[in-house]
């Protein structure tokens, strides 16, 4: 997966109760990630880091098969 669109929505989770879902290359079992306080883009190694309320999570974005998260759009 590109690292733009992931960092993006990402971001836009910090302060909300928003949850995504990521499924890593070579697994079927989702990964959740909620409450998200803060992202970094780690540029020179490619790598994202999320700190949640509970935990620091770096993600490889090209590791991603898939992210999923709930539309809260009404459609």
């Amino acid at each position: 997966m590109e690292r733009g669109p992931l960092l993006k929505i990402l971001t836009e989770m910090k302060g909300t109760l928003k949850e995504l879902d990521l499924i890593i290359v070579g697994t079927s079992e989702p990964i959740e990630i909620r409450n998200v306080v803060d992202v970094d883009d780690m540029r020179g190694g490619g790598v994202i880091k999320v700190t949640t309320r509970q935990n620091h999570i770096w993600i490889e974005a090209s590791h991603v098969a898939i992210a999923y998260q709930v539309r809260t759009d009404g459609h």
